[in-house]
């Protein structure tokens, strides 16, 4: 039988100096800030993969090497409201290419009949969590203007729910190329 892996999802890897800046920035008191080997853009959510769809999909992954400009931080969010926060996220400038690699994301799962994330394409990096139970908070915060988020590799990882929250494997990647 062919195995599967749970919730599976295809997401950039941000390189040192981009983990260490976000990992530096002041999260709400009762957070659980994500941990910082797995600070992460996610491009899709997937879902279960049997293996063989899995290693479909990350050799067509592994041909995916393109040029991907900085992205800007514009800000610090609390989602879906501060009143009733689940995340606090870092939100980055939607740039063209990363309008164009969620394009050539969608397009590849097509491709391989996968499922299609419906949900618009909201560049953003979720720093810390909240349990169901948060109260409203009052915490602004202002990234450093000059903040920008440089990514390193195109990761297909698998997920695995824990009590203290997810956890993350990779199971395959792809470098992505500097600017250009």
């Amino acid at each position: 039988m062919d195995g599967i892996w749970q919730r599976c999802f295809i997401a950039l890897a941000p390189d040192a100096a981009t983990r260490h800046a976000l990992a530096a920035i002041e999260v709400p008191t009762g957070a659980r800030r994500v941990p910082y080997e797995q600070l992460h853009l996610t491009m899709t959510f997937i879902g279960s993969l049997t293996v063989a769809r899995c290693d479909a999909l990350a050799e067509r992954l592994a041909e995916q090497d393109a040029p991907l400009e900085t992205a800007g931080v514009t800000g610090i969010e609390h989602w879906p409201g501060a009143a009733h926060p689940r995340l606090t996220v870092a939100t980055l400038a939607m740039t063209d290419a990363l309008v164009k690699l969620d394009w050539r994301i969608r397009s590849l799962m097509i491709d391989l009949g996968l499922p299609v994330d419906a949900r618009a394409f909201r560049p953003h990096i979720t720093l810390a969590r909240f349990g169901r139970e948060a109260g409203a908070v009052n915490h602004p915060v202002r990234p450093n203007p000059n903040l920008t988020a440089r990514f390193e590799s195109l990761i297909l990882y698998s997920s695995t729910l824990a009590r203290h929250g997810a956890r993350y494997r990779a199971l395959a990647s792809a470098a992505i190329g500097g600017e250009k």
